[in-house]
């Protein structure tokens, strides 16, 4: 799953791709990538940073930095069409059965 959203969201790994050792430095900068297209990574809360190279994409998205907030809006807009479907319909047979004409 996390190879699949790294993937997703930073396109596919580069050739001969060497993971960096990240963690243990806290002094560690990315160096921005000129050959890679700038991108927008999210959180679970919103906030969203711009990440300019493979690396410092993959260290966002694998930290949890891969909410994607059209997918979530997207899901609620299907839900709030289902929910109203689903309440018209029932309104519809309540209706008919109550109206009905013997």
């Amino acid at each position: 799953m996390e190879k699949s959203s790294v993937i997703r969201l930073c396109g596919e790994y580069p050739e001969n791709f060497q993971k960096l050792e990240i963690l243990s430095n806290p002094n560690f900068v990315f160096k921005p990538d000129q050959n890679y297209q700038t991108r927008k990574v999210w959180d679970i809360e919103g906030n969203y940073v711009f990440v300019n190279s493979f690396q410092e994409c993959e260290h966002y998205v694998l930290g949890g930095w891969s909410f994607d907030p059209l997918q979530q809006l997207e899901i609620s807009h299907r839900f709030t069409l289902l929910v109203v479907v689903v309440v018209v319909l029932a309104l519809k047979t309540f209706f008919n059965n109550k109206f009905k004409i013997s």
